[in-house]
């Protein structure tokens, strides 16, 4: 509500506690409680015969609208390029080589070094 966690609420409830002291206290957190009360139900008259709530509305009816009709559009873009994206991974996956995926000469013949290629150049003068 006022952005009173757990431990200030505890914190505010100790010192309520200790200044108000414990005969007292039920009589003064329901005082509290019908002011508290008495403020929101005043604060909720007021906004509604001034007609506060309804001007908010009014005017930001058509941002709400409008952005609405920007969110339809971006989602379905949005869309589109998924479907579109799922088509093309569906053709190139379709279109695979089969060369490339079993060569001829079996799994070693696809950019395999020969048997008996040194691994690394040798260098002359080496140590």
């Amino acid at each position: 509500m006022f952005g009173i966690g757990l431990p200030e609420l505890f914190l505010i409830g100790l010192v309520a506690l200790v200044v108000v002291g414990p005969k007292n206290l039920p009589q003064t957190l329901r005082a509290i409680g019908r002011a508290v009360r008495e403020f929101q139900r005043a604060s909720r008259e007021l906004r509604q015969e001034a007609g506060f709530d309804e001007v908010v509305d009014e005017v930001t009816r058509p941002l709400r609208e409008g952005l609405s009709g920007i969110e339809e559009g971006v989602r379905s873009t949005v869309d589109d390029a998924k479907r579109s994206m799922s088509l093309e991974a569906e053709a190139e996956s379709e279109a695979v080589d089969l060369a490339m995926e079993y060569p001829e000469g079996g799994p070693d013949d696809f950019g395999a070094l020969p048997e008996g290629a040194a691994v690394y150049p040798e260098t002359e003068g080496a140590p």
